[in-house]
């Protein structure tokens, strides 16, 4: 189900994109959101991840320019939703800031870690024997290889972490592993580091003390990762830049997740909608459709009689075809949802039979000849079944008009337009998001 509303024209960004992007520098300003911007370099990028990423070389400009607006959209939305989350001093609340402080903890840890298994070396004696032991046992010797790097980097590892706790001065108190200990009690701590019992267990996930042995494995965990954050930054290492890009990124999914329970406070609101949308649980049939259009019936008579003697329709279609997509995909037209497209086709494909070709169709198009390939039938799923799909749909109606009130808190200035069709760009977005308001 798509919504109705959209929080600017698609449209429009698309025209200005065809007119705009060829010639972007990757350093312009494409659109500023209150004291915020978005790049070229920074849209390209998101181009660059997107799962259509691989296929945006084959897609023509119009769909190009389409992908392009759809993830400027994007980027634009997580900025406003940024600067509010702001407002709201969500960016200061103790679990976000505890959730950045162990990214960056884990950050440097990694840094450090891998630091410490590059300076893992086999001895050219070791690797000579290994080379002469699996002469001609490539997979052998790779093998080999790293089991030797794996066993000398734990060797080193566990060398490295022993001196540090000594020039820490960590300390373990085990013993207060007990069923009477407190959120506060300390159970390591060191010259750089303390950690205190909440913060290795969730006392709302765990009421009553868990197994000790496990609480023991997170508290050594713990321990390590704050030992090698530590040593990693007095070294030096500065992954500020990463933390930043990181906080910037989750505080438009802690204003999303804040907006959702306010949206969908309970169990009850899923079902209300659900009940008041039940075309959300019906899915229609769906054909994976082949098809040949002639110009005239003669034409699609004989080439229904070629077919029914056992020449293919795709491969007629590939020769034959009037219809130039058709044509190109050899007569495959993909999977087609029943009630779209032209309603004689679907009408014939309905009562069609799997494998068969049909009887010849005329449509507006020319006259069809059609084959189910494979069908996928309808169904009608119940509320467990699209719980989170009933979810989606709630946040997607909600969010553009509460993304267009944040558009008004915050200016956004759009600076992609370039050239001589700037101003009628510039009327089509203003149409566009009057027409979305």
């Amino acid at each position: 189900m798509k919504t109705k509303k959209h929080w600017f024209g698609m449209t429009a960004l698309a025209l200005m994109f065809a007119i705009g992007s060829a010639g972007a520098k990757e350093s312009q300003v494409l659109v500023t959101v209150g004291n915020l911007q978005v790049t070229a370099d920074e849209l390209k990028s998101a181009m660059g991840s997107s799962p259509f990423a691989t296929q945006s070389v084959a897609l023509g400009e119009d769909d190009q320019a389409s992908l392009r607006g759809d993830l400027l959209r994007r980027l634009v939305a997580a900025r406003l939703l940024m600067l509010e989350a702001k407002r709201l001093g969500l960016d200061k609340t103790a679990g976000n800031v505890k959730d950045i402080e162990d990214f960056r903890n884990g950050l440097l840890y990694r840094f450090y870690m891998d630091k410490l298994r590059e300076r893992v070396a086999i001895p050219e004696a070791t690797l000579s024997a290994m080379k002469q032991q699996f002469k001609n046992d490539a997979d052998g010797l790779a093998a080999a290889r790293s089991a030797y790097t794996t066993d000398q980097y734990r060797a080193m590892r566990l060398l490295t972490l022993q001196n540090l706790q000594k020039q820490d001065n960590v300390r373990l108190f085990e013993s207060r592993i007990n069923p009477a200990i407190k959120a506060d009690t300390v159970l390591m701590e060191g010259n750089s580091f303390s950690i205190k019992y909440a913060d290795i267990v969730n006392s709302r996930e765990y009421p009553t003390l868990p197994n000790p042995e496990w609480v023991k494995e997170q508290l050594y965990k713990r321990g390590e990762l704050l030992l090698v954050a530590h040593v990693a930054e007095r070294e030096g290492v500065d992954v500020s830049a990463k933390v930043r890009q990181y906080q910037s990124e989750r505080l438009p999914d802690l204003m999303m997740e804040k907006k959702a329970h306010e949206w969908i406070p309970n169990e009850k609101t899923l079902r209300n909608w659900f009940k008041q949308h039940p075309e959300v649980a019906v899915v229609t049939e769906r054909r994976h459709v082949g098809q040949l259009v002639l110009a005239t019936r003669p034409e699609a008579e004989a080439m229904r009689a070629r077919i029914l003697k056992g020449e293919s329709l795709f491969t007629l279609a590939g020769e034959y075809s009037v219809d130039a997509e058709g044509k190109a995909k050899n007569g495959d037209m993909g999977w087609i949802t029943a009630g779209r497209g032209l309603p004689e086709l679907d009408k014939a494909l309905a009562r069609l039979p799997d494998g068969q070709v049909s009887e010849i169709v005329q449509t507006p198009v020319g006259f069809h000849l059609l084959t189910i390939i494979e069908r996928k039938p309808g169904q009608h799923k119940t509320f467990a079944d699209v719980r989170e799909r009933v979810r989606q749909l709630i946040i997607n109606e909600k969010l553009p008009p509460y993304l267009g009130t944040l558009e008004h808190r915050y200016k956004v200035n759009w600076q992609v337009l370039q050239g001589r069709e700037e101003a009628k760009s510039v009327d089509a977005l203003n149409t566009a998001k009057s027409v979305a308001k």
